[in-house]
């Protein structure tokens, strides 16, 4: 029996390197560019991914997993729940920017933004499963009294949508990838102004 060849180069570190071959020089950059720069043939690309559009969509699209959801799956620990709060809001505040600026060179591209999720079930997507964690969590938080009652539904949306506001406009304002201690700076101002109706009674 015919045994094939174990892969040389990995899946995961032909994404890497295509997706920041996509971020620093465009969609308009070749196939034979970005193999040249992994180090494979533009044929063993197409082979994994099918085209260059699939290649793009693997590099700069939604990602299939999200690492911090296995976080908000096990917390909140013993720390100070604002702490936490504080914490899990820098991670997605990355998490939008690194997804804009994926987003935004499909966009320019002429991808449209439903090839982003065909053929996948929109209820088992990674964005789905992350806003039920972080859902989740905040009802565990409520649930041991660290948080005050309210709809954990309403405060993940609306925790996400101004963590997803601010990568949004980053772009929009032509100021994407603004400096770490900034954006850290932004998420604690947001937590406060969430606080008040937030903190638990005591």
């Amino acid at each position: 029996m015919k045994i094939g060849r174990p892969k040389e180069v990995s899946d995961e570190h032909i994404v890497a390197i295509a997706r920041r071959c996509f971020l620093e020089r465009g969609g308009s950059i070749s196939a034979a560019d970005i193999a040249r720069e992994i180090g494979v043939s533009h044929t063993t690309l197409f082979n994994r991914f099918g085209s260059k559009q699939g290649l793009m969509l693997a590099a700069l699209g939604a990602p299939k997993d999200i690492h911090w959801i296995g976080t908000l799956e096990v917390g909140p620990d013993n720390r100070p729940i604002r702490e936490q709060l504080v914490e899990i809001a820098c991670t997605i505040a990355a998490f939008f920017e690194a997804l804009h600026a994926g987003f935004t060179v499909l966009q320019a591209s002429g991808i449209a933004t439903d090839a982003l999720c065909s053929g996948e079930d929109p209820e088992q997507s990674a964005p789905a499963r992350a806003f039920r964690a972080l859902t989740e969590w905040i009802g565990r938080a409520q649930e041991q009294g660290k948080l005050a009652r309210c709809d954990a539904q309403v405060l993940a949306s609306t925790l996400l949508g101004v963590l997803h506001n601010r990568a949004f406009s980053n772009r929009i304002n032509g100021e994407p990838g603004s400096d770490k201690a900034t954006d850290e700076r932004h998420v604690a101002d947001v937590i406060t102004l969430l606080w008040d109706g937030i903190r638990p009674v005591p």
